[in-house]
């Protein structure tokens, strides 16, 4: 049996190639990356790389299921919520921004990684991203139909919020702030009157 210990040690490893590889991916890009720099970037040699990753590819997959898991299992409780569409889809939203703030690198990189994998068989990670799109866009719908939302399609709302987070994500300016935020939600979520 492992001890706790080495599972701690081994995590740990883990962590910080994929911290490594990040730095890789967003210097090089992703096809210029190998993973000897991987490796390298990371302070392990090869075998330790090879011993937690079977190829780049690997690390790339490993690195997009975990932060669409983490920003799934991040936003669990709020989908729960007994309030109504519009507070609701706030709530989920402000979740979301809290987490993607606390690591922008990690989600830098997931919202501006290439389609590099076209495999869908090799796409863990859209399990949880379809679950999330699915949950916003049934929570935009049930408050355009409770006219809480302006009558626009979900799916381009969707696209809107993305280039929201892609825009904080990569905006060199001060991070806005909670009442910012909520306010330029309400302003674009705001139903005609």
């Amino acid at each position: 049996m492992i001890s706790e210990r080495k599972i701690k040690e081994r995590n740990q490893r883990k962590v910080a190639i994929i911290e490594g590889a990040l730095r890789v991916f967003n210097d090089l890009g992703i096809e210029k990356t190998t993973m000897d720099e991987i490796a390298q970037e990371s302070g392990f040699g090869k075998a330790t790389l090879y011993y937690y990753f079977t190829s780049k590819d690997d690390v790339f997959i490993h690195i997009m299921e975990h932060g669409w898991k983490q920003l799934w299992e991040g936003i669990e409780t709020k989908v729960i919520e007994n309030i109504n569409p519009r507070k609701k889809f706030i709530s989920i939203i402000r979740k979301m921004g809290k987490i993607v703030g606390d690591d922008k690198v990690l989600y830098g990189f997931m919202f501006t990684a290439p389609n590099y994998i076209n495999d869908p068989s090799k796409q863990p990670w859209k399990v949880y991203q379809e679950r999330l799109y699915a949950i916003l866009q049934s929570i935009i719908e049930k408050g355009i139909e409770k006219k809480e939302f302006v009558n626009l399609n979900p799916k381009l709302l969707m696209k809107a919020i993305g280039g929201l987070f892609h825009q904080l994500l990569i905006s060199n300016e001060e991070e806005l702030k909670d009442n910012e935020f909520e306010e330029m939600l309400r302003n674009f979520l705001k139903p005609k009157n």
